[in-house]
C-alpha cells in the first residue's frame, strides 16, 4: 500500500512538474487545454502538500483531506480520458511515451484517485 501511494505522489508531483508551462500556453484549447488545467490543479495540491511535509508551512489536516480531495478528483478516468490517442499537437507538452505504455499511465493514473 505504501508503495502505492508513493507512486502516485511521485507520478503526481512529475505532473506538476510540468504544470508551471502549461500556463504559459494561453492558445490551447479543447482536450488540450483541458488536461494543462488538470496538470495546474495537481501541481498547485503538490506545492502545498510538500511543502507541509518539509515544514515550510504549517500542517493542517483539513488542509490536506481537501489536497487530496482535489489529487484524487483529477486522477484514474478523469485524468486517462484527457489523454485521447494522439492529441499532441502544440502547445501540448504530452511525451509520446503516455501512449507508448498506456498501461502503466492508466495505472499511474488510478493510484491517484
Amino acid at each position: 500500500m505504501k508503495r502505492k501511494m508513493i507512486a502516485a505522489v511521485a507520478m503526481a508531483a512529475a505532473i506538476g512538474a510540468g504544470a508551471t508551462t502549461a500556463i504559459a500556453h494561453g492558445d490551447a484549447t479543447g482536450v488540450v487545454k483541458e488536461r494543462m488545467e488538470s496538470m495546474e490543479a495537481l501541481g498547485d495540491a503538490m506545492k502545498e502538500l510538500t511543502a507541509m511535509m518539509r515544514g515550510q508551512q504549517d500542517y493542517g489536516a483539513e488542509r490536506v483531506r481537501s489536497l487530496a480531495a482535489t489529487i484524487e478528483s483529477h486522477g484514474g478516468e478523469a485524468l486517462t480520458r484527457l489523454f485521447p490517442k494522439d492529441s499532441l499537437d502544440h502547445p501540448s507538452e504530452a511525451l509520446p511515451a503516455i501512449w507508448s505504455d498506456w498501461d502503466r499511465f492508466s495505472a499511474l493514473s488510478d493510484q491517484l484517485s
